[in-house]
């Protein structure tokens, strides 16, 4: 595979970003949907956060979001587009954040996933470990009862 390069996001990447932000998540919306209100919330942050997107031959298969907070640095949405997926791209995504974090000063690196989605063990394979686990309030399914919103974290 090419050579991967993480950079910023630019609002000239806004359509790119949407389509593998959609096209990654597509499978997960058999899992979970979020309510109306959580979409809500979720567009008022993006305008907030810093968005990191990973290019392969100025394509980008690729995009995270992350926070500043007192304590640690918060991802949102990692999304990596199904055909570079396994590929190693979220894992450099997430340690180009630890970076940050690190330079910054900040101890950690947290995320939230929904169990159920089977994502907990490859965050933890990147050096993720769970720290809380509750019923997801903010989210729908159809497919099960109820479904479990885990936060994990990375120490720096």
């Amino acid at each position: 595979m090419n050579d991967i390069l993480i950079r910023e996001a630019t609002p000239a990447d806004a359509a790119e970003v949407t389509t593998v932000f959609e096209t990654a998540f597509a499978p997960l919306r058999s899992i979970y949907r979020p309510t109306g209100a959580a979409l809500a919330r979720q567009a008022e942050r993006a305008q907030t956060g810093t968005r990191l997107v990973a290019e392969i031959d100025g394509k980008i298969v690729a995009t995270v979001q992350y926070d500043l907070h007192a304590e640690h640095i918060h991802v949102i949405g990692l999304a990596v587009h199904p055909d570079f997926q396994r590929k190693g791209i979220a894992r450099q995504l997430l340690d180009w954040i630890c970076i940050r974090a690190k330079n910054l000063g900040q101890p950690a690196v947290v995320l939230d996933t929904i169990r159920e989605t089977g994502n907990v063990p490859l965050f933890e394979k990147l050096g993720f470990r769970v720290t809380h686990e509750e019923t997801a309030t903010w989210c729908v399914s159809e497919k099960y009862q109820a479904v479990h919103d885990v936060k994990l974290e990375r120490l720096v």
